[in-house]
């Protein structure tokens, strides 16, 4: 794949808006997927995912088990119409084993009012994501903030979706650091770009996107934690590849698209800021505006509203979503692009592959446990009936229709 250009002058992808679910347009139907292996750790997880519709009826039920907690936690669920690509179908009428206060135990059980959050829809890959957090855990691990969760606001390219707690770094990524996570993960077998860096508090720069996640992986095995990115079970150490993501995992990874938001507008103490902490973006941000066409350290302009800073401008910031085929999610402008690119809401992308002078990451780690399910179907059309056994979408669609379903 060819890069894009790195000049300054060169945008990344442009920003697309919020994607319309191509799901929307079958109508009358809702396919529901779960089942999967319990996470790996033995510490605070959630596990043995099982779902089952009511007959004759739009709920879910969702149940779970929830092991390793000391003190009762707060449970979450998100739900994704495409395989755990994106989790973006309302999560509102729930009921049961959800929210604040649930002890661990065994055969806990979430019910989805499926009909009322996600009516006349079809997928054959919705995957539900049930989140656990220790109501106790307050404490961010060294050089990184606590971000509580909380939810983006409707005027989001994404509209209003949960977002749940975690540790995000409060700079940008430095060489130094860089170059000291590499350094070991060179001579423990992993292969990644060297980077590039105008001195040890500057932000790196130069990696792909490929790079970052073997990154963050070292990090973690150098600091003897769970790696995050996988390839056939193994931690992802080589080649470029797009690794499975492991729930359970403590060890460091980069922001989803909502996380790197949520954070950027300032969490649960947002002051909806055009950009990241101020509407003054030379207060907070360094851009082709103010940059004198170079990068800078890190932490010289003023943090937001969480005391992270830099996530408008300086460096573009690496998220793991697909933003486009095989590009990906990158957010937060450089010191090279206008203020527009600056937005705490822009959403922009670039290939995987590419590596340039404006492209840098931040590091994060979970506050947050979970499960996450595989696939099975469910109906809940217009006038519902169960579908019984494996269909296809036209297969579904014409049963659905010929039951009088739009």
């Amino acid at each position: 794949m060819t890069a894009l250009p790195s000049a300054p002058s060169a945008l990344p992808l442009p920003a697309k808006p919020r994607p319309r679910s191509l799901l929307a347009a079958a109508g009358a139907l809702a396919c529901l997927a779960l089942g999967g292996p319990p996470p790996a750790q033995a510490e605070l997880s959630v596990d043995h995912l099982q779902a089952s519709q009511r007959a004759g009826t739009k709920l879910v039920d969702i149940d779970y088990d929830l092991s390793g907690a000391t003190s009762p936690v707060t449970v979450g669920l998100q739900i994704s119409s495409d395989s755990g690509r994106s989790w973006r179908v309302s999560a509102n009428s729930l009921s049961g084993s959800i929210g604040k206060n649930i002890p661990a135990g065994t055969g806990r059980r979430i019910t989805w009012d499926a009909g009322a959050d996600w009516d006349q829809q079809y997928s054959p890959q919705v995957r539900f994501l049930v989140s656990a957090e220790e109501s106790n855990q307050s404490a961010a691990p060294a050089g990184m903030v606590r971000v509580t969760g909380g939810a983006l606001p409707a005027d989001s390219w994404a509209g209003v979706q949960r977002v749940d707690s975690y540790f995000m770094g409060k700079y940008e990524v430095q060489w130094s650091e860089w170059q000291s996570v590499r350094n070991w993960a060179v001579a423990h077998g992993y292969s990644l770009g060297v980077g590039a860096g105008r001195g040890t508090a500057y932000p790196v720069t130069d990696v792909n996107w490929y790079d970052v996640l073997k990154w963050c992986n070292a990090r973690s095995e150098q600091e003897g934690l769970a790696p995050v990115y996988t390839v056939t079970g193994a931690p992802y150490r080589t080649g470029d590849a797009v690794p499975d993501v492991s729930s359970s995992a403590k060890g460091y990874r980069l922001p989803s698209e909502k996380e790197w938001e949520f954070a950027a507008r300032g969490g649960v103490l947002t002051h909806g800021y055009t950009y990241s902490g101020s509407n003054d973006i030379n207060a907070v941000a360094w851009y082709d505006g103010n940059s004198g066409g170079a990068i800078h350290t890190v932490g010289t302009k003023l943090a937001n509203e969480l005391d992270l800073f830099d996530m408008s401008g300086n460096a573009w910031e690496w998220c793991f979503d697909v933003y486009s085929g095989a590009a990906r999610v990158l957010l937060g402008g450089s010191w090279g692009y206008s203020a527009s690119f600056c937005r705490a809401a822009y959403w922009g992308g670039d290939w995987p592959d590419d590596r340039s002078g404006h492209l840098g990451l931040r590091a994060l780690r979970s506050a947050v446990f979970a499960g996450e399910s595989a696939d099975v179907s469910v109906y809940t059309g217009a006038r519902f009936q169960v579908v019984e056994g494996s269909f296809t979408w036209h297969e579904a669609k014409a049963d659905a229709e010929a039951r009088g379903g739009r």
